[in-house]
């Protein structure tokens, strides 16, 4: 921000930091509208600012591709998975499981929130979970079994798996909101997190409702994911919703909830499949900034995810 004070009016400064945003990287995470509002600044002064902005980022930024540090990984605890991804499921922007009821999301994103806890050494990132959950009840029984499962598998390590995943109902979309300005910033402080999840993202969006207001859910998912983005900019951690299915009835295809405006927002899409009448998984990167897409077969056992062998 030192450099943009030199480039700015001390009163333009002055009500960016009111707003606040930190540095330059943060006006990137609203829209233009959005800055107005919380800035108070005028739309000729919001120009200004996002343009001398971007020449900050952007000034000595142009590298070679070996030289863009490889971004961390978080290990799914299964080979063929990790094999696909390049090592599990990346600490960067907003990463989308979806897949039909009873496939086995729910099952991943616990494995992945035990897997965090690991060292990097063994795919983990050493810090703690936030399982945001918005369905009737949290699986904690399957979360035990797993916790089990795990302590003995890494008993030296002396992790207590299960007191290291902090867990929030979440009802509405309000209270996400109202949790991510809140209370986990506050968790932030206190506790080093690698790992949040949203089980599912879909569920506070349900709606019995055919008239739904398609203009302020937009809204409400950008609001959402600048809140996440910021967060997990500033904090290091890996972001993971899970999304449902819906059937389209125009073109007859089942496609994840919450339609295009939900999709332009995350940064990779996984589906997961079960064949009818096998117990085999399929796990399918569907778009990713820096994967092909590839599908790998898994199973999924009293010990977790296992490659099909």
């Amino acid at each position: 921000m030192d450099k943009l004070k030199e480039k700015v009016s001390p009163t333009v400064f002055e009500s960016l930091l009111k707003a606040n945003i930190v540095s330059p990287s943060d006006f990137f995470w609203h829209t233009k509208t959005q800055l107005m509002e919380i800035t108070h600044l005028d739309s000729n002064c919001i120009e200004e600012v996002l343009k001398e902005s971007a020449n900050i980022i952007l000034s000595g930024k142009i590298r070679t591709a070996k030289e863009i540090p490889k971004w961390q990984r978080i290990s799914a605890g299964c080979s063929a998975i990790d094999a696909i991804t390049r090592g599990g499921i990346a600490v960067n922007g907003i990463s989308e499981i979806f897949g039909y009821s009873g496939v086995g999301k729910t099952q991943f994103c616990l494995q992945l929130s035990l897997m965090t806890q690991l060292p990097t050494s063994l795919g983990g990132l050493q810090k703690s979970v936030v399982y945001l959950s918005t369905e009737d009840a949290f699986p904690i029984k399957r979360l035990k079994s797993l916790g089990l499962t795990f302590s003995l598998k890494y008993h030296d390590l002396g992790i207590h798996f299960e007191d290291n995943i902090f867990i929030e109902h979440i009802a509405d979309v309000g209270q996400l909101k109202r949790c991510l300005a809140n209370s986990l910033p506050k968790l932030l402080l206190v506790k080093k997190v690698g790992l949040v999840v949203i089980d599912s993202i879909a569920g506070i969006f349900r709606s019995e409702s055919l008239d739904v207001d398609y203009k302020n859910r937009s809204q409400d998912f950008i609001s959402i994911i600048t809140s996440l983005n910021k967060l997990a900019k500033k904090y290091g951690f890996a972001v993971v919703c899970v999304n449902q299915v819906t059937d389209n009835p125009t073109t007859n295809i089942t496609e994840p909830c919450l339609g295009l405006a939900w999709s332009n927002c995350i940064t990779y899409r996984f589906n997961i499949t079960r064949y009818e009448n096998k117990k085999n998984r399929e796990f399918e990167i569907i778009f990713a900034p820096d994967l092909s897409n590839q599908t790998c077969g898994f199973t999924i056992t009293e010990e977790g995810l296992k490659t099909v062998e």
